[in-house]
């Protein structure tokens, strides 16, 4: 479906709308957006600091999609979201590598854009520091 652009070939706003409830999930009735956030919710989240890794989580989204087996990491730009995946095996079932000898893997889901990838990790960061205060001091502590 093609919808005509607004004012300086951006999308308008039921453009953006419509988007936003294909990502997201539509709000309940009379549920504005930051109230929506709220309604996605951190079913497991198991810390597991090494090297980029801050933890393990499992969120549950306001459409009643689970995403399982996520990881939190941080790197030189801050947190971002790993979102699970399973290793490429070659025929005799041994683990595929690129050419720098690192494993390959193929996404198990996928978020359509850079932009839709921020406002997740915006999401479960907020999550995780209204439930966890203490979890992305920096310090290590949970």
């Amino acid at each position: 479906m093609r919808y005509a652009a607004g004012a300086a070939g951006r999308p308008t706003d039921t453009q953006l709308r419509i988007s936003e409830r294909a990502a997201w999930g539509a709000p309940p009735d009379g549920v504005n957006r930051s109230e929506r956030r709220r309604q996605a919710k951190l079913k497991k989240w198991t810390p597991h600091r090494s090297g980029a890794l801050v933890a393990f989580f499992s969120i549950e989204m306001s459409s009643g999609l689970i995403i399982n087996d996520a990881r939190l990491m941080r790197g030189k730009n801050g947190y971002w979201i790993a979102l699970p995946a399973v290793k490429q095996v070659d025929r005799e079932g041994q683990p595929r590598t690129d050419a720098n000898g690192k494993p390959l893997y193929n996404p198990v889901i996928e978020l359509g854009d850079r932009a839709t990838a921020d406002r997740f990790c915006d999401l479960v960061v907020e999550l995780v520091r209204v439930k966890y205060p203490r979890a992305l001091d920096g310090e290590g502590a949970l």
